[in-house]
C-alpha cells in the first residue's frame, strides 16, 4: 500500500478492543439497536453523538481497510442507499464479508474530522450474503465536496485521470465538474492508473487529510470507457459565471444547445435533482435567486454526451 508510510489510524485508546477480542468478541450479542447510520452521521459535520456508545445496524459495504504499518484497520457499513447512510468502523478485530449483516456496538468519534465508530464491544453477524445498498451516481466535484456521502458507496463515470500519481498512493479524476482523488487503501490497480483515460470508479466515500476522497474494494470496482469517446474536453469548458453567484448564472458557451434534445438539469451537491427555476436559452442563463445556498451541479444531457457546471449560490 502506498498510503502506508503516512495515512494511519493511531488511535490510542485500544485496550478496551484487546479485552474483547480476549473475550470471544464475535459470538457477543450487541442487544437492540440504538440508533441507526443516519442518526449517528446526523446530517452534519460532525456527529453529535461524539462520545457517545450507540448499537447500530448496516451491511458490510467495503471491507480489509488497510495499513502496512498496522493491518487490516477496518471496514464500513451501510443501512441504506443515498446520502448519511454509511460509516467507518475502526476495528481490527473482527473480519467481516461484504454483504454480512452485522450488528455493532461501538463509541461515536471524530477522528480529524471523519466520523466512525471505535472501541467495539459487541459485533454480531445476523446474516450474511445480502446484497450491498446500491452505490450512488455522482459527479467527480460531488464525491470531492460532499460530507452527506462520507461512509457511503459512491460511483462516477467517465472520470478522466489528470494525475496518476499524487503522491501516497492517490491519484486524480475530473469528469468536467472538478478533482477527485482516489486512495489505495484497499485497492491500487496492477500497473497503476492511466493519465487521459476515462474510468468508472466505485467505492466508499473517506474523509482524510481534509480531502473527501473515494476507495476502490477491488479490481471489480473500476472499469475503462473503451467504447466511449469522453466529452472531457467540452465539460471542463461548460463554464457559468458569475461563480459564486446571488441572482442568476450565464453559461459561457451554448455546446450543449446545438445538440438534440438537450435540456437542463439541476443538482444539489449531494445528487439530489431540484426544480429547475427559470431557464432563458435565447442567451443561455439561469434564475437562481429563489436557491437556497449551498453548491449545485448544472448538467445537459445530450445526443453527443453529457455537459456540467458547477457553481455555487450565496
Amino acid at each position: 500500500m502506498y498510503a502506508a508510510t503516512r495515512h494511519t489510524y493511531p488511535h490510542m485508546n485500544r485496550q478496551i478492543l484487546l479485552l474483547a477480542a480476549a473475550c470471544g468478541l464475535s459470538t457477543l450479542a450487541s442487544g437492540q439497536v440504538t440508533h441507526t447510520i443516519a442518526q449517528i452521521q446526523g446530517q452534519l459535520f460532525s456527529s453529535p453523538l461524539v462520545g457517545t456508545t450507540v448499537t447500530t445496524q448496516g451491511i458490510i459495504s467495503a471491507n480489509n481497510m488497510t495499513s502496512a504499518t498496522a493491518g487490516v484497520i477496518g471496514y464500513f457499513i451501510q443501512d441504506g442507499p443515498g446520502p448519511w447512510n454509511g460509516v467507518y468502523v475502526y476495528d481490527n478485530t473482527q473480519t467481516p464479508n461484504i454483504g454480512d449483516l452485522v450488528q455493532i456496538t461501538a463509541e461515536v468519534a471524530e477522528y480529524f474530522d471523519n466520523t466512525e465508530l471505535i472501541n467495539v464491544v459487541g459485533f454480531t453477524v445476523v446474516s450474511t450474503g445480502n446484497p450491498v445498498p446500491a452505490p450512488a451516481a455522482l459527479t467527480t466535484a460531488q464525491i470531492a465536496s460532499t460530507e452527506a456521502y462520507e461512509g457511503c458507496l459512491v460511483t462516477t463515470s467517465n472520470a478522466t485521470c489528470v494525475n496518476p500519481d499524487a503522491g501516497f498512493g492517490e491519484a486524480e479524476f475530473n469528469d468536467g465538474s472538478g478533482i477527485c482523488k482516489t486512495n489505495d487503501y484497499m485497492y491500487f490497480p496492477d500497473g497503476g492508473w492511466s493519465q487521459g483515460t476515462a474510468y468508472t470508479l466505485t467505492g466508499p466515500v473517506n474523509y482524510h487529510y481534509n480531502e473527501y476522497k473515494i476507495e476502490p474494494r477491488n479490481a471489480g470496482d473500476i472499469s475503462t470507457a473503451t467504447s466511449v469517446t469522453p466529452n472531457t474536453s467540452r465539460i471542463q469548458g461548460l463554464q457559468v459565471y458569475p461563480n459564486p453567484a446571488t441572482d442568476r448564472v450565464q453559461l459561457n458557451r451554448d455546446v450543449p444547445l446545438t445538440h438534440a434534445n438537450a435540456a437542463p438539469l439541476l443538482f444539489t451537491a449531494w445528487g439530489q435533482p431540484v426544480a429547475l427555476p427559470a431557464w432563458t436559452s435565447g442567451q443561455p442563463s439561469l434564475d437562481v435567486s429563489t436557491l437556497a445556498p449551498g453548491r449545485y451541479v448544472l448538467e445537459f444531457r445530450t445526443d453527443a454526451g453529457t455537459y456540467r457546471a458547477a457553481f455555487l449560490k450565496l
